[in-house]
């Protein structure tokens, strides 16, 4: 009996635990699914709501910066950008309203911005799921003035505006390889504007909504950050009188003209400029260079090959043989290694044999007798071949790496081109006699002025360079570009010797047709035949500085194949001159009186000793007609 009631009190005791763990488990898994459920209807809730966001906040809408301004040296604006609106609209949010609303929108646009009626209505039936419409684009504020308080108080249901910025460039064609443009992706294309970019484009703001934890909206506002500005090297002044002067020089119909300027005492970039150039306005624009025939019948391929060779900057992109404008470098590295001293003399035939080659100079009855000085004058191949000999080809190797023809400048612009050099290993007998008057390998434009400044400064090779310095929107420097003397290439007597002899080469030499009543100016005429020979096109050059005791500025000319029966540098010093004549009483350089080299008559044309040929075509027969003033 007492066994029974055991067994009995034990069951029950069992029972009664197994119910409070059930009833616990049943609590536990209620509390659990109570959590869940609470939870996804929270979740659900912010779905609703950043649906309702999307819908209409305009969420994560980026707010774009003002890009920074671009100015000349003296504050001068050549590029900047100014607000416009587009005018949006949004057939999602209009389509919901009520008819009035609709109606009273539409007869707005119709009435105000002359829209066609059933054109809006149209794209509230077919795109009632759009909430972006573009109506309008680059309006400016004049053109809105009278509705834009409405427009953006929201009178108008379903409409409204968005701010953005257009690149102005006031001068249209002007420096435009030098400042480059903005493209159709609000990105810097070419020059300063890609250069730049990080500087000027700023940092993008925002707008959008975020949920808060009560479960409301909220409009979150990130203000952009606008750009830099950049301040350039370059002279508004000097930049308009140099495309001036190509301008008015067009009537041999060159392929191209070139035309940089710089300071030599410190590599600043003065002016840069070729032609044909383009509106930056409109970069895209064929219609100024083909005709519309043209035009269609191209391939996108091809108006883009055209388009971007268009916006290419030769003078800091590509290479060509620089002629006679290199023999200043071989005088001036014969000189410091005292390999020639200025009582040499050479006498000139007319052409000189360098290893069974015949290698006539560009004056085929020859130069007769002649010192080191008037070599350069007379711009003698023969002479010149003579010294290249003399210095031989570790010393002419050696100083082409000096002068920095072997390497990039540096400039502070995208898409700088190398030099096309001999190895030391590659150079014989030939390449250093043609090499000595700058045939045989190729160079940069930038290149050739930049180490050019070292001729005239005293010896010392600088950096070229295009930006001043770049400012904020509150006027405090971000950066401020320094003068940078790579090293100096030859000693300060070189150079004045050097300087002297380009000067005699303006005054009684080739570079006469560069003389400007009062003024000493120096110089080297240069003419040489492209690639391949057998086409007979040539790029006719003219470099140049002034004053002459201290030079403020140089100046590099170059005409590419103008349509002329004897192409000559004359075309190169007509523009260099009519430059020369403005810039220099701008930069208060201002004529001598009673200077007894500026009374010499200025010859005639005719009178410059210069053939219709090549710098030195290479060849077994004993006469060559070779140009090389």
């Amino acid at each position: 009996m007492n066994s029974r009631e055991s067994f009995t009190y034990k069951t029950k005791r069992n029972l009664i635990v197994l119910f409070f763990i059930f009833i616990l488990c049943l609590l536990l898994l209620g509390c659990r699914i109570y959590s869940l459920v609470d939870k996804q209807s929270v979740n659900y809730k912010k779905k609703v709501l950043s649906q309702h966001v999307n819908e209409t906040v305009r969420y994560n809408n980026l707010i774009e910066p003002k890009r920074g301004i671009i100015y000349d040296r003296n504050g001068r604006i050549l590029a900047e950008s100014k607000r416009v609106y587009k005018l949006i609209f949004d057939p999602a949010v209009l389509s919901r309203c009520k008819q009035d609303d609709i109606d009273k929108t539409v007869d707005f646009l119709v009435n105000t911005f002359t829209y066609n009626e059933n054109d809006l209505r149209d794209l509230l039936k077919n795109k009632s799921y759009s909430n972006y419409e573009v109506l309008a684009e680059e309006l400016n504020y004049n053109q809105i003035r009278n509705d834009y308080d409405d427009i953006v108080n929201r009178k108008y249901l379903g409409i409204h505006l968005i701010e953005s910025y257009k690149r102005i460039y006031p001068n249209d064609n002007m420096l435009s390889d030098v400042l480059g443009f903005v493209n159709k992706n609000n990105q810097g294309s070419w020059g300063v504007e890609e250069t730049y970019e990080d500087y000027l484009r700023g940092e993008d703001g925002r707008e959008f909504g975020v949920i808060n934890e009560g479960n409301y909206i909220q409009n979150k506002y990130i203000e952009a950050k606008n750009g830099n500005d950049v301040v350039l090297t370059v002279d508004q002044t000097i930049q308009y009188y140099v495309e001036q002067a190509i301008n008015e020089n067009l009537e041999t119909n060159p392929k191209n003209i070139y035309v940089v300027a710089t300071n030599p005492q410190n590599g600043e970039v003065l002016a840069m400029a070729s032609y044909p150039n383009y509106n930056l306005n409109n970069p895209y624009d064929l219609k100024a260079y083909l005709t519309q025939e043209e035009i269609e019948k191209m391939t996108l391929e091809e108006k883009s090959v055209f388009l971007n060779r268009l916006w290419r900057n030769f003078i800091i992109s590509d290479t060509y043989e620089p002629g006679s404008t290199y023999k200043p470098f071989v005088f001036a590295a014969a000189l410091e290694e005292r390999k020639v001293s200025v009582n040499n003399t050479y006498n000139c035939s007319g052409s000189k044999k360098i290893s069974n080659i015949n290698i006539a100079c560009w004056k085929s009855e020859g130069h007769g007798k002649q010192t080191l000085a008037q070599a350069l004058e007379n711009s003698c191949n023969v002479a010149f071949m003579e010294i290249g000999q003399q210095m031989g080809k570790e010393i002419y190797y050696k100083y082409q790496h000096l002068f920095g023809f072997g390497t990039k400048t540096n400039i502070d612009l995208i898409g700088e081109g190398r030099s096309e050099l001999h190895e030391l290993k590659g150079i014989g007998p030939t390449e250093l006699a043609t090499g000595s008057f700058g045939q045989g390998f190729n160079i940069t434009p930038l290149q050739l002025i930049t180490s050019f400044g070292s001729l005239i400064n005293g010896g010392y090779l600088y950096e070229p360079h295009i930006v001043k310095k770049i400012v904020n929107e509150r006027g405090n420097i971000v950066k401020t570009t320094k003068d940078k003397i790579v090293r100096q290439a030859i000693t300060s007597k070189t150079a004045q010797i050097t300087k002297e002899a380009l000067h005699t080469t303006v005054v009684d030499g080739t570079g006469k047709k560069v003389k400007i009543e009062g003024y000493d100016i120096g110089g080297k005429t240069g003419t040489a035949e492209k690639l391949p020979r057998s086409a007979e096109k040539y790029m006719v050059s003219f470099l140049g500085f002034a004053p002459v005791n201290n030079p403020q500025i140089a100046l590099l000319v170059i005409v590419d194949e103008p349509e002329v029966k004897k192409p000559s540098s004359i075309y190169a010093q007509k523009i260099f001159k009519s430059i020369m004549e403005k810039t220099l009483p701008y930069l208060n350089v201002y004529p001598t009186i009673n200077d007894e080299h500026e009374n010499t008559q200025i010859t005639n044309v005719n009178e410059i000793n210069e053939s219709t040929q090549s710098n030195a075509n290479i060849n077994s027969a004993d006469k060559e007609n070779n140009t090389d003033d």
